[in-house]
């Protein structure tokens, strides 16, 4: 008598069960790191505010695994915020005022979250080594804008539109410096402007 292969359970209602689960669970982390920072956030201080229980949390990764997810979460979400498409090479150079006043937007509403995972990274060698590959990655990809619009793409160019328009720039002129948001807008306007002309 042969015994018939079992097949493996597969329920499409818990599959989307457990994504949403872990989706608030994220979302949670994310509102948590960026109001209390990454030290000041514990694991089962994310399950109380989610309503879960600490195994839940738990199971949707480490700590630092749920601040690079909602951190990237957070990203996907806000797309001015690190897709510099609107800045170089789309567009034109009349534009770039507006374009840097929507880049500045999500620069400025996803500053919280990148404070957290700044700290972390200096304490977390997995935190730190996306940092650095984000670094590699934005280079490569404003390069790529860059090429596209016709301007010669060295990495000291794409370095330095790279910096101004990087949430330690943003954080540093007005968190430590005081300016208004509308100068740093300003500022990095002319400063791009000028980044571009030299090439």
């Amino acid at each position: 008598m042969t015994i018939p292969e079992r097949r493996p359970y597969s329920s499409p209602v818990r599959s989307a069960r457990a994504r949403q689960t872990r989706a608030h669970v994220v979302a949670t982390a994310g509102r948590l790191f960026a109001e209390h920072g990454y030290a000041g956030t514990s694991m089962r201080r994310i399950a109380a505010a989610a309503e879960v229980s600490l195994e839940t949390v738990t199971q949707t990764g480490r700590k630092a695994d749920l601040l690079l997810a909602a951190f990237r979460d957070g990203f996907a979400g806000n797309p001015d915020a690190v897709n510099l498409d609107r800045v170089v090479g789309r567009g034109t150079l009349e534009d770039l005022p507006e374009m840097v006043t929507r880049l500045a937007s999500g620069v400025r509403g996803s500053l919280p979250i990148w404070r957290a995972f700044t700290t972390a990274a200096m304490a977390d060698p997995a935190v730190a080594a996306v940092r650095a590959e984000l670094a590699v990655v934005r280079r490569a990809e404003i390069k790529e804008r860059l090429a596209e619009a016709g301007v010669p793409a060295s990495d000291r160019l794409a370095d330095a539109i790279g910096l101004l328009t990087s949430h330690e720039a943003y954080d540093h002129l007005t968190g430590v410096c005081g300016w208004p948001h509308e100068n740093w807008v300003e500022w990095t306007t002319s400063a791009i402007q000028a980044q571009l002309a030299g090439g």
